[in-house]
């Protein structure tokens, strides 16, 4: 009765063939994964594409532009945008930035991506003082151009939770001849509205900003494979030095 009722056991061949599989298929996943290990250590160490950082989204705001009318990312949007920090009663003090930009802006007029592609944007941070008219009248000063270089003003409220609030960029109230501390930063941010780069005065040069824009060309028009290889690069923070 016993012999009847009790199973037929596999023959040790079947087993073979039933599970003969398994053992292979673990190796070929070892040899994948140590092959994307030394892949990931190699793109890691060799840096073979270089990319621009994405520092982080901008936010939304409305403000004024020189010419009295409402302006704020979305007029910004589609460009890229190199955006600085600074009020029109600052004299010295600012004078080696505003040269700084004057250069930007006649390196850039050749090749007419200024306003087409590439726009600049100063916020005023001394915007009870700095109307539109008085903007205007600084930007003509200055020899800037108003479809490629605004100006921007708002309610004093409006701009410290934008600037100093959202953007982080410390400045102090105007002293009473007009004079304040504050923060020497330009920013760099790409036509979807991410900040992409920081310069100080002394960091921003036009050689170093030609580089950073061809960095960030050669991402945007990739395509294919080489589309993933900037997000890998982006993934092993292979970034300019």
């Amino acid at each position: 009765m016993a012999g009847i009722l009790s199973q037929p056991q596999p023959s040790e061949s079947r087993q073979r063939l039933r599970f003969g599989w398994v053992q292979p298929l673990i190796g070929g996943m070892g040899v994948l994964l140590g092959a994307v290990t030394l892949l990931a250590l190699w793109f890691a160490l060799a840096q073979p594409v270089k990319v621009m950082p994405r520092i982080r989204t901008m936010p939304a705001f409305l403000i004024t532009n020189q010419d009295g009318q409402p302006a704020g990312d979305a007029e910004l949007r589609g460009r890229l945008v190199l955006m600085n920090f600074s009020y029109t009663r600052c004299g010295a003090e600012c004078a080696d930035l505003d040269k700084k930009l004057q250069q930007v802006q006649a390196a850039l007029a050749p090749p007419n991506r200024l306003g087409r592609e590439i726009m600049l944007a100063t916020i005023s941070l001394d915007p009870a003082h700095d109307t539109p008219e008085v903007l205007r009248a600084y930007a003509a000063q200055l020899g800037a151009r108003p479809s490629d270089w605004f100006f921007l003003t708002g309610a004093p409220a409006e701009i410290k939770g934008l600037v100093g609030g959202e953007l982080g960029i410390y400045y102090e109230q105007p002293d009473a001849a007009g004079h304040m501390e504050h923060d020497d930063e330009v920013l760099l941010i790409d036509e979807h509205g991410i900040l992409r780069a920081r310069y100080t005065p002394e960091t921003l040069t036009t050689d170093r900003l030609s580089r950073d824009l061809g960095l960030m060309d050669q991402e945007r028009t990739s395509s294919g494979v080489m589309r993933q290889v900037y997000e890998v690069s982006h993934l092993f923070l292979c970034y300019p030095t």
